[in-house]
């Protein structure tokens, strides 16, 4: 039997069974929504997770008290904030207790009475109340900006000693007599305006407009004390070695070392991309400040000869210019990791935060092979910068070679299946490979990387499922990403691109927010993409058109325009502006040449942005039909007479149900067999190959995801030159593929 020490959450709806008896349909609907945009990122990006869910109430886990309590904080006045909008008969309030004390571990539950007590505590608590024992206010009394009111001993149910318990009070001023005021509030949260709470990661307290830089703080008084959240930028650390190549280790210390901190409950870290605009570079400690929006910057270096190391590191204060801490960490390189977590652990204790033993992961990923690690760094350096196709395949050389070192390190397998992933045709070559077989190894590399997770591993799972049609899974992979690494822009970017498509566009802005805080340098084109997908998917034309204007569309990566060009042709046929649309036709011709993709049509949209909703894809058409562009290509309408193509209610009634028997005619000549249910699973036999997937209609197209495959979707057309007895009375066309087939049952 196992036991930890363990921080729980308990929450319970107050007054269930009376709005349910009053509005069943109604209150299922708003507690679903409040536990999917509310409660489950608010717990992940306090590093919790949920371990059981009930009608009226949850339970969840957390290795940190100060998490604990600070979510509790955050679910309250999130609740608040939604309720402002909703009448009262219709509001949605909750008790929340927390309790920090010894579990037992079974698997993904937890009992003991730890849980139970965190569960009487709530019912202790008043509605929108928070309710805490002794031994999580004194942990924390001295780390947050909320007082604790006294409530005495406490008698509560089936545990047989009384429970000191304390009242959070959110408003020093209304504490009766509190055990800790500070004098200032945290100021790195804010809301938007549908009570999304933005991360807990460091947002300044205004409101911003999208990727307009918050204002910095205005200047203290000195001796003045800051009451808000340490903030870090982790600069790139030199490389003192007379081996100018090992670069690559000063850059992937830094990277790790950004990573580490970042799980520090209470500190904020801006991304590894954002310092490293400042790699050989010599700054001023308050340019840096300001650009980034942080208080202290972590400079140093590293030296390595042979099996020996040393590490030189000091802690800047940006208000004064003057060294807070400074320290030199001598060791073999057979120690890096735990020369790492001293460092850690130095930083912390000069900042007056507290490591929570066990709290946190072991390097999500990771590995303790001393070797396995340096040829993974030496992959990254390349990786990450400018590199040719053949620079390209010594990276993957070293991914592999890590691995055969140590085959359980999950993030040497997660880069590796990105590289598959990205692979074009000469990358592909040089590799030895074909770009089918290198994209055939992407789900076979990624069953390796899930055995131990990287948030690497998972931004590659969710990238692929938002296009197999699952953005619902997407960002519930993603939300586990961010509690890996706050400090990656990717994990929060990953997460507004699942949103948009999973029609969640205004949590999918506050996410684009989070980005711009970790690293307001980089990915600004991307981001912009986002936020006018998110301004499209409210049906804001105009606010579409604005954002992605702001945009570098004659940038060379074809990708950022391939995508925000779509999005801009639909919003400027929605708002009829013809002149405009038409020039921005003619610019996505270019790129969707460019990219061998045949002309402009609604399939390439189709493969490629992939909402669950239908509604969603059917305005993006909508508009991309105002602006001229055609739903077909144009080979693919030769021979074929508009009159005999199939609606959607058609084909539904065709393929539902139904199975069919016919042939591949384009690009190959195969033999096909498929059966749809009723609900859309679909089973499909394309010559020796057999696969399963769903299908669904949208518009007047059949679209179908695979496991491992894209989404694709096509028109049908009645086959005017069919030939009795050959199964081909219907024509299917999509973008890579064209069917003649017939229905057989």
């Amino acid at each position: 039997m196992d036991r930890k020490l363990s921080a729980i959450l308990a929450a319970d709806v107050v007054g269930y069974s009376a709005l349910m008896e009053r509005d069943e349909a109604g209150t299922f609907e708003r507690l679903r929504a409040g536990r999917k945009e509310l409660f489950e990122p608010e717990i992940a990006r306090h590093h919790g997770h949920i371990f059981k869910l009930m009608g009226d109430g949850m339970l969840a886990e957390f290795g940190s008290v100060v998490d604990a309590v600070e979510c509790a904080v955050s679910l309250q006045r999130g609740l608040s904030e939604r309720n402002a909008s909703v009448p009262e008969a219709e509001q949605i309030q909750v008790r929340i207790g927390i309790n920090l004390g010894e579990v037992i571990v079974d698997g993904d539950d937890r009992y003991g009475d730890g849980v139970n007590i965190a569960a009487r505590l709530q019912q202790l608590a008043e509605p929108g109340g928070i309710c805490v024992s002794g031994k999580v206010a004194k942990e924390v009394e001295k780390k947050l900006a909320f007082a604790f009111e006294p409530m005495g001993e406490q008698k509560v149910k089936n545990i047989s000693e009384p429970v000191q318990t304390y009242r959070v009070v959110l408003d020093p001023q209304a504490a009766g007599k509190a055990l800790h005021v500070r004098r200032q509030p945290r100021a790195w949260r804010f809301s938007v305006a549908a009570g999304i709470l933005v991360p807990a990661l460091g947002l300044a307290a205004a409101w911003w407009q999208p990727w307009e830089r918050p204002a910095q703080p205005a200047a203290r008084a000195a001796g003045e004390s800051a009451e808000t959240r340490p903030s870090l930028v982790v600069l790139p650390f030199d490389n003192l070695g007379d081996d100018k190549e090992q670069e690559y280790l000063a850059n992937g210390f830094t990277e790790d070392l950004t990573t580490e901190l970042a799980r520090v409950p209470g500190l904020f870290v801006v991304s590894r991309n954002a310092a490293f605009a400042y790699k050989d570079k010599d700054p001023k400690p308050e340019e840096v400040a300001a650009a980034l929006g942080v208080r202290y910057l972590l400079e140093g270096s590293i030296r390595r000869i042979g099996d020996d190391m040393r590490i030189n590191a000091q802690l800047i204060d940006s208000s004064t210019s003057g060294h807070l801490w400074a320290e030199r960490f001598d060791g073999r390189w057979a120690d890096v990791f735990a020369l790492q977590d001293r460092v850690v652990g130095s930083i912390a204790g000069a900042l007056q935060l507290r490591l929570v033993s066990g709290a946190q992961p072991a390097r999500a990923g990771g590995t303790s092979n001393p070797a396995a690690y340096d040829a993974y760094l030496k992959a990254l350096d390349i990786y990450n910068r400018e590199n040719t196709p053949a620079e390209f395949a010594e990276a993957v050389k070293l991914l592999q070679k890590a691995i055969e070192i140590d085959p359980n390190f999950g993030a040497a397998h997660a880069q590796l299946a990105w590289a598959y992933w990205e692979a074009d045709i000469t990358r592909a070559v040089v590799m030895g490979l074909s770009i089918d077989a290198a994209h055939a190894k992407v789900h076979e590399t990624l069953k390796a990387a899930a055995r131990h997770p990287s948030p690497t591993y998972y931004q590659l799972v969710a990238d692929l499922m938002v296009r197999e049609h699952n953005s619902d899974e997407a960002v519930t992979v993603l939300l586990k990403s961010v509690a890996l690494d706050p400090s990656d822009t990717w994990n929060y970017l990953s997460l507004a691109n699942a949103l948009n498509f999973n029609g969640r566009p205004k949590e999918a802005l506050s996410y684009l927010d989070a980005a711009a805080r970790v690293d307001p340098i980089s990915w600004t084109d991307y981001r912009l993409y986002q936020a006018g997908l998110a301004e499209f998917g409210q049906e804001n034309f105009e606010g579409a058109v604005r954002t992605i204007e702001k945009m570098d569309l004659e940038s060379p990566d074809p990708w950022a325009k391939f995508f925000a060009l779509q999005v801009l042709l639909s919003a400027y046929g929605h708002l009829g502006r013809t002149d405009q649309a038409a020039a921005a036709l003619e610019r996505f011709r270019k790129v969707v040449t460019q990219r061998q993709m045949w002309d402009p049509n609604q399939l390439i949209t189709q493969d490629f942005m992939v909402f669950k909703n239908t509604a969603d894809i059917e305005r993006l058409l909508a508009g991309l039909t105002k602006a001229g562009v055609p739903d077909l290509p144009a080979f693919a309408k030769a021979g074929m007479n508009p009159k005999d193509r199939l609606t959607g209610a058609e084909i539904r009634s065709l393929m539902f149900g139904h199975e069919t028997r016919g042939k591949l005619v384009f690009d190959k000549f195969l033999p096909m067999q498929r059966a749809t249910s009723v609900d859309g699973t679909v089973i499909e036999t394309i010559g020796q190959r057999t696969r399963s997937g769903t299908s669904w209609v949208q518009g007047n197209f059949l679209c179908n995801a695979f496991p491992g495959e894209l989404t694709s979707c096509g028109a049908i057309f009645r086959n005017v030159f069919r030939t009795p007895g050959r199964d081909d009375e219907y024509k299917a066309v999509y973008r890579w593929e064209h069917f003649e087939f017939a229905v057989v049952k």
